[in-house]
């Protein structure tokens, strides 16, 4: 007997886009974003004053504090959840050490960001292992049915 050939039994299709195309987005954004980046790194000035720079600065940091705190509690339900959860924050942290370091006055202030910027990357690495974690196939729900 032949098999069926409708797109939910092919798998030709996720949410009415087809497989093959969905990589095509963010192919075509990452190629439209090299001319871009290459235009700002030549043509932005070297300093520029921030209005609201204590708001931007505290602002991500309430955002690490909730995808910390987020990341944490799901993992601690051992739900799925932590997954994007977890990788929002490492991404966050990460993007906080990069801007913290590249921001920061040459001296000590420099050696500070770095320092802060290892203990981020730590953390945000950890809550990577915990998305890995969370995976169905890897991480929980394997472990569960392994100890029963």
């Amino acid at each position: 007997m032949p098999a069926p050939t409708t797109p939910a039994a092919t798998a030709d299709t996720l949410d009415g886009m087809d497989r093959i195309s969905l990589p095509v987005v963010p192919a075509v954004a990452a190629a439209a974003l090299v001319p871009w980046t290459i235009g700002l790194a030549t043509l932005l000035p070297r300093t520029a004053t921030a209005r609201h720079w204590n708001i931007v600065w505290a602002g991500l940091d309430v955002a690490i504090i909730a995808g910390l705190a987020s990341t944490s509690w799901l993992a601690r339900r051992r739900d799925r959840r932590v997954t994007p959860a977890a990788v929002a924050t490492a991404t966050l942290m990460c993007a906080d050490a990069w801007f913290d370091v590249c921001t920061s006055d040459a001296g000590l202030p420099f050696a500070t960001a770095c320092a802060a910027a290892a203990i981020e990357v730590a953390v945000a690495a950890t809550c990577l292992v915990a998305a890995r974690a969370a995976d169905p196939a890897e991480g929980f729900r394997a472990r569960q049915s392994a100890s029963r």
